[in-house]
C-alpha cells in the first residue's frame, strides 16, 4: 500500500461582502506507488476558516498511520496543522474569474451527470432554485468572487462535489495578505478532557475520554486519528493552539497504556437495530469459538465473558481480532474499579494538570 507524499501547499482567499474570509487550499504531491513520480498541484478544500480547518485535521489523522508524508518521512500530525495555520495567516489573493459548471459524462468534469441531482439538491438548500435550469442546460457561468455562495454549495465542505473540479493553484495570485486568524490560548490545555487508556494487545487500545464510556479505539495510530478529527477539531476551534499541545500528550498516553485487566468484563449485543451483517457473523463467532454456542448456532441477543478468557489460548489472536470487529454499539467494556489502597486506574491526562503517565 502506498503513501500520498506531500511536497508543497499553498492557500489563496477571498473576501466576501460581508468581511468574511473564504479560503481555498492547494496541495502539491504524488502517490509513493505510483511512477514515475511526478508531483502536481489539487485543490483539496474550499470554505471559511472553521471549515477548511476542518479538512486539515482530516488530513492530519492520515499523518499519523503514514498514510500522508514528507519526501523526508513522516509528518507529526500536529506540525502539519501548525503550518497550515501558517499559510492560513498569509494567503494569496485569488483572482476572480469565469467558471464554466459544464455537465459531462467525463469523471473530471464540473459537474458529472452522475451527481447532478445530489447538485440540484444542494442548490436548492442553499437558495440557488433559480440557477438550475441553467446548469442543466449547460449554460451555467459563475463568478468565483460574486457567486462565492453557489460554489460553495457545490464544492464547500458540505457540498457533493470537491473543489479540484473548478479550482487551479493558478488561481492564487502572486501577492500575499496578511489575514487575522485565531491566536493561540495560554489557557488551551484546561479544555484537554481526562483520557484512560488500556492496552488490548501490542498495538490495539481501549480509550475512555471524558465521560464517554470505554471503547475498542482499533490499533494506536487509529486511536490517535480518531482523536485528532473528534476530539482536538471541535476544541482547537474554541481554544486555539490546542491541537499543538494536545495531540502529542494524547500520544504519549496511547503509547504508555497499560495492560487491559483480565477481570475486564465484555458484554456483546449480537445484532443491534441496523447492525451491519458482518458485524453480527463476528458476534457469532466469537460465541462459537468462546464455546458459548455450539458449531453453526447463533450468539445469544446479548452474552458476556471476561477479557481473561480470551488470553494464553492457540487461538487467542483469532478472538482479538473477531473482537476489533465489533462495533461500539455492541460490545461495552466495563473495566474493574481497583479495590481501595491500590493503584488507580491509569489517568494520563485530566483536564487542568500536567501530563501524568500513571501506569497501574
Amino acid at each position: 500500500m502506498g503513501s500520498s507524499i506531500l511536497t508543497g501547499k499553498r492557500a489563496g482567499a477571498l473576501q466576501k461582502a460581508d468581511g468574511e474570509w473564504i479560503y481555498a487550499l492547494f496541495e502539491r504531491g504524488y502517490e509513493s506507488n505510483v511512477y514515475p513520480h511526478t508531483d502536481s498541484w489539487s485543490a483539496v478544500a474550499l470554505g471559511n476558516y472553521a471549515q477548511v480547518m476542518r479538512r486539515l485535521f482530516s488530513h492530519a489523522s492520515s499523518c499519523e498511520g503514514g498514510m500522508l508524508r514528507s519526501r523526508n518521512g513522516s509528518i507529526k500530525p500536529e506540525n502539519f496543522i501548525d503550518s497550515w495555520k501558517r499559510e492560513l495567516a498569509r494567503p494569496s489573493l485569488l483572482y476572480d474569474r469565469a467558471i464554466d459548471l459544464s455537465v459531462g459524462s467525463s469523471c473530471y468534469s464540473a459537474v458529472p451527470q452522475s451527481q447532478l441531482e445530489d447538485v440540484r439538491l444542494s442548490l436548492i438548500r442553499a437558495g440557488f432554485e433559480s440557477r438550475i435550469d441553467e446548469l442543466v442546460a449547460g449554460t451555467l457561468s459563475v463568478s468565483l468572487h460574486a457567486d462565492i455562495d453557489l460554489l460553495l454549495a457545490i464544492y464547500g465542505s458540505s457540498g457533493p462535489l470537491s473543489a479540484w473540479r473548478v479550482l487551479k493553484e493558478y488561481d492564487c495570485g502572486t501577492v500575499q495578505i496578511d489575514v487575522t486568524v485565531p491566536s493561540a490560548s495560554k489557557v488551551a490545555m484546561e479544555r484537554m478532557p481526562q483520557v484512560r487508556c488500556h492496552s488490548i494487545d501490542r498495538e490495539n487500545r481501549l480509550i475512555a475520554i471524558g465521560s464517554a464510556p470505554w471503547r475498542h479505539a482499533g490499533w494506536q495510530y487509529n486511536a490517535i486519528g480518531s482523536f485528532i478529527t473528534d476530539v482536538a477539531y471541535p476544541i482547537e476551534m474554541e481554544a486555539p493552539g490546542f491541537a499543538k499541545k494536545a495531540i502529542p500528550a494524547f500520544r504519549d498516553a496511547v503509547r504508555g497504556a497499560s495492560a487491559l485487566p483480565a477481570a475486564t468484563r465484555i458484554t456483546v449485543t449480537r445484532s443491534p437495530e441496523g447492525e451491519d451483517a458482518w458485524r453480527v457473523r463476528k458476534a457469532d463467532e466469537i460465541a462459537r469459538t468462546l464455546g458459548i454456542v455450539a458449531d453453526g448456532d447463533r450468539a445469544p441477543d446479548v452474552y458476556s465473558f471476561a477479557f481473561g478468557d480470551l488470553l494464553e489460548r492457540e487461538d487467542t489472536d483469532q478472538l482479538l481480532y473477531g473482537l476489533g470487529g465489533l462495533s461500539d454499539a455492541q460490545a461495552q467494556w466495563e473495566v474493574p474499579v481497583t479495590r481501595e489502597g491500590a493503584a488507580p486506574d491509569p489517568v494520563f491526562f485530566d483536564a487542568g494538570s500536567q501530563l501524568s503517565l500513571c501506569l497501574a
